[in-house]
């Protein structure tokens, strides 16, 4: 009997993965329900009488995400293989893979948040029309000094709206003053604080990580002198997002210059339902360790070489 019931399940597992039959069919055949053929189906497979290979052509990339997934407790994450490509192309490659995922989690009416930054102004030119109604994108921080740049989170809205066919807002102020006290003037205004109110009601958040260097755009782009920047290194700051400052461990830092800086704070970033940040490079493995370590994302988009050096300061921050 266990011979025929055997011989029984696996033409049934033949028709049905084989032959593509579906299971009231098979049942139909045989004269058995199709309760019957289901539970041949997964004792089989229980068994080992089938086995299920996935040809996965992703696989590297694949092993990289549930790693970073598992460690930090992350939504999603996304690691693209750029190394076959240079700098530019790889670039071109990440911002593809992050229009992509933008476009499949957009609903109608949702409220974007989008940051200043060359990474996401590369993901805005890739976004194509996700077929959403009254979708809303609205800049999360001010403009990085007063030069016309196509990366200024200004910039950024405009070319996301445009492509996804949605709406913007733009945010008519610096990122960053000279005061603190200018700043809450500044936020007292009622078209900029109209803008920065719509801003905290964003339910998606597209941002990118910023390193702490010379090199860094909102150094280069900003007032911030060499004696401030010193400063900020000297306190262990090693990432910035938005208007925060934030250490290894992903606690922020150096309060008295976010203070001065008009955009989302780290707390209401942190109150938006999903957040999605887009970085890849060795200068900013540190920085993105840090915005996970801290709680900072939801979903990651990195290419693998980075995703490497991210699991890698994980290991050693783990061995001290």
């Amino acid at each position: 009997m266990e011979k025929e019931r055997l011989r029984l399940m696996v033409k049934v597992c033949q028709l049905y993965f084989q032959e593509g039959l579906n299971q009231q069919s098979i049942a139909s055949r045989y004269g058995i329900s199709r309760s019957q053929v289901s539970r041949m189906i997964t004792a089989a497979k229980a068994e080992g009488v089938v086995e299920i290979t996935i040809r996965n052509p992703f696989s590297d990339e694949s092993a990289l995400e549930k790693e970073l997934l598992e460690r930090f407790r992350l939504r999603d994450v996304i690691v693209v293989d750029t190394t076959e490509a240079e700098s530019g192309m790889a670039d071109v490659l990440l911002a593809q893979a992050g229009a992509a995922f933008l476009e499949t989690v957009f609903n109608d009416g949702d409220v974007i948040g989008v940051m200043a930054g060359k990474s996401i102004t590369a993901l805005a030119k890739e976004l194509k029309d996700p077929q959403k109604r009254n979708l809303q994108f609205v800049p999360l921080i001010g403009g990085w000094g007063s030069e016309g740049a196509d990366w200024h989170a200004n910039s950024n809205v405009s070319l996301m709206a445009k492509n996804a066919k949605g709406g913007h807002w733009l945010l008519h102020a610096p990122a960053i003053v000279s005061s603190e006290d200018i700043k809450q003037k500044l936020m007292a205004e009622p078209e900029i604080e109209k803008v920065l109110n719509l801003s905290r009601r964003a339910n998606i958040a597209v941002i990118g990580i910023g390193q702490i260097s010379e090199r860094a755009t909102f150094v280069q782009s900003t007032n911030i002198n060499a004696g401030e920047l010193s400063i900020i290194k000297s306190e262990g700051v090693v990432g910035s997002i938005c208007t925060s400052f934030i250490n290894e461990n992903g606690e922020e830092m150096v309060k008295d210059l976010s203070n001065r800086m008009l955009g989302l704070s780290g707390e209401e970033i942190k109150n938006i339902p999903q957040v999605i940040a887009i970085a890849r490079g060795e200068v900013k493995a540190k920085a993105i360790h840090a915005s996970l370590k801290g709680n900072w994302l939801d979903v990651l988009i990195t290419d693998m070489a980075t995703a490497k050096q991210v699991l890698e300061i994980e290991k050693n921050m783990g061995e001290k």
